[in-house]
Order: structure tokens, then C-alpha cells, then sequence
């Protein structure tokens, strides 16, 4: 038998959380069940009155919604933030972008989460609330591993802060297919290009390569304050490479995946030099 509760307003939430399980879009849950999750006792959050806005401008900063689904909080970004909006075309078939949030996506804790790598590119941070009050924690520290993150039971996630990008941003992903299907490795980066071409303030984020979401912190460092010539890129994807460690599974191979990885910071490269691409 499953229980569910549905708050409508956070002092409600307050004193039922850890209570029962914290869910919003649900997209998962059945699939959760299924490999053995406890679904016995679950908390709505859909229906809360007094919820943050899906969007809401800060100055440089954005704030996101973590309980509004996934295709409100794009449309109400306009375009602002283009990887989100990239990573958000291959989330899921529309249905589910109408249900599914960016806090669910963060919380399932997945190293194939397709939101994730455009957040923790851009340096974004998650607000948690619970009983006890709000902490921020950087969006890269959240997951502890897969389907593991740094929440305590009675605690939720209320906003992602995202700080506008200053160059260019953009995802990529490669999947058994465009949408409704795992990444096989997804890439997300943010740079500034200055009018000679030289790249700054590089953030490279890969999905599905290790056990989180990971920097690629190596090869940001070889594109750091370099012109994106052929052999500065060809330095870069091997830095890349030799910088995650992926597992064979049923959708590739470790070395497959090493070596898509390295052609996505490729592509993504030639496609902002030449055709001056965001998202």
C-alpha cells in the first residue's frame, strides 16, 4: 500500500518532511519501485501555494525553480541560459518535461543526468531546505555517488542559482537515440571568446563518466587563456580522456566512451569557432 500526502504550503511540508519520501514530477518512481526502492510513504510537493517562481532574475544570477517542471522553467527563461535549454530537448519525451523538475533530476543523483553537467559547468548552486532551515551547496557536491547525495531525509531542494553565462555556453549528448534514451556520455562547457579567438574562464562538465558528474578540469586547463588552434584542441581531448574513468556497461564500453567524450569537446569547439552555435 502507498501513502500520499499532498502539503500546500511549505510549513506544511516543514513539519511533514521525513515523514515519507519527498517526490514533485514522479517521473521515476515507478521505475524506483521496481528495483526496490520504499515508495510506502510519499509527500506531493506539486501543490504548494507559496513554492519559489519557476524563474526569477537576480542581477547576474538566475533563480530556478527546483519543484516546477523542466518545460516551464525553460520557457520562462527565454533563452538566457542555452545549455539548460539544449540539455532540456533530449530530456525525456514532452510529457515528461511537463512533469519532471530540475530538483528530481538533481536529487535521482544519476551520473547520466542530462540537466546536471550544463548546471555544474556553470558553477550553478542548489538551495536545500528542510525543518531546520536553508543551506546552498554547490550543484557539483550535491551527488555523493550514484542515486546518493548530500540531502538529510527531512530535506528537499527549493532553487537552483545559475549565474548568467558570460561567452558561450552549449550540451551536447550522445544517446541510443535524440531523446528518451540514457546518455551514453553527455558533455556541457561554458568560455568566453576574446576577438582574437583566445578562450577564458573555460568550464568543461561530462555526464556518465564516472560515478558523479565531473569537471574536466584537465582539459580546461589546456584551453585555458589558448587560441582553439588544431593542435591546442588535439591536446585538449586527450587531456580529456586521461581524465575520467568510465565503466563498461551495457550502453558502451569504457573505451567508447573515453573516446566520444574526447570528439564531443571537439565538435563543441569547431561549432562555436565557426558558427558562433550557444546551445
Amino acid at each position: 500500500m502507498v501513502e500520499l500526502v499532498s502539503p500546500t504550503s511549505l510549513s506544511e511540508l516543514r513539519v511533514l518532511a521525513g515523514t515519507g519520501r519527498i517526490i514533485a514530477g514522479g517521473t521515476d518512481l515507478l521505475v524506483q519501485m521496481r528495483a526496490g526502492h520504499d515508495a510506502s510513504h510519499l509527500i506531493d510537493v506539486t501543490n504548494l501555494a507559496d513554492a519559489p517562481p519557476a524563474v526569477t532574475s537576480n542581477g547576474d544570477l538566475v533563480e530556478l525553480s527546483a519543484l516546477a517542471p523542466v518545460s516551464r522553467v525553460v520557457d520562462e527563461l527565454g533563452g538566457r541560459l542555452p545549455g539548460i535549454a539544449a540539455s532540456s530537448r533530449v530530456f525525456g519525451s514532452l510529457q515528461i518535461r511537463n512533469r519532471a523538475t530540475i530538483g528530481g533530476n538533481l536529487a535521482n543523483a544519476s551520473p547520466a543526468g542530462d540537466m546536471v553537467p550544463p548546471l555544474v559547468a556553470a558553477e550553478a548552486e542548489v538551495v536545500i531546505d528542510g525543518p531546520d532551515g536553508s543551506r546552498t551547496l554547490p550543484v557539483g557536491e550535491l551527488a555523493t555517488g550514484p542515486g546518493r547525495t548530500a540531502l538529510k531525509p527531512d530535506e528537499w531542494l527549493s532553487l537552483v542559482r545559475v549565474p548568467l553565462p558570460a561567452g558561450e555556453e552549449g550540451f551536447f549528448k550522445l544517446g541510443g537515440r535524440a531523446a528518451m534514451a540514457i546518455s551514453i556520455v553527455s558533455l556541457a562547457w561554458r568560455w568566453r571568446r576574446s576577438d582574437d579567438g583566445t578562450l577564458r574562464d573555460v568550464r568543461l562538465a561530462l555526464g556518465a563518466v564516472a560515478p558523479t558528474v565531473v569537471r574536466a578540469r584537465q582539459a580546461e586547463a589546456v584551453l585555458e587563456d589558448r587560441q582553439p588552434t588544431a593542435d591546442v584542441v588535439a591536446e585538449a581531448a586527450t587531456a580529456l580522456r586521461a581524465g575520467i574513468a568510465p565503466i563498461d556497461d551495457v550502453r558502451a564500453s569504457a573505451w567508447y566512451r573515453r573516446e566520444v567524450a574526447g570528439d564531443l569537446l571537439r565538435e563543441a569547439l569547431a561549432i562555436s569557432k565557426h558558427e558562433g552555435r550557444r546551445g
